[in-house]
């Protein structure tokens, strides 16, 4: 009885040990395998710092608003500096909405023209914006 009481630990034992190790490399293997198909499998495995917005389609955005620019760059602010052909910049906020803000650059380019005034610099990305003259 005593023997069969020992043999019964000594398996309990053995059993426990070969669960803990199955269990330890089944969660090693799968910590590998997260790891690996996250840094391989992914589409982009890096973090852009541009806007998904910048480039062809930004342009686009600006061409089809009939926006004469010069040219389009990222300001180290994560805004957009649109620098117009007669010489004037504009700031677009890239935590706003572009179309809301280019429609608002539309309308002020055309209500400027009719009354006949330049500005220097224009700045959309707060809630009022600052021309300057």
């Amino acid at each position: 009885m005593w023997q069969r009481k020992l043999r019964t630990n000594k398996i309990f034992q053995i059993l426990k040990n070969i669960f803990l190790i199955i269990f330890a490399t089944t969660l090693l293997f799968l910590t590998v395998y997260f790891a690996v198909s996250n840094f391989f499998l992914s589409k982009t495995p890096f973090v852009s710092p541009l806007s998904k917005t910048t480039g062809e389609s930004f342009e686009k955005k600006l061409s089809k608003a009939n926006i004469p620019f010069a040219s389009v760059s990222v300001a180290s602010d994560s805004s957009f500096l649109i620098f117009l052909k007669d010489g004037s910049e504009v700031n677009l906020s890239d935590k706003k909405n572009i179309q809301n803000q280019i429609s608002s650059l539309q309308l002020i380019l055309s209500r400027l023209t009719i009354e006949g005034k330049r500005f220097k610099r224009l700045d959309l990305r707060f809630d009022k914006p600052i021309i300057v003259f």
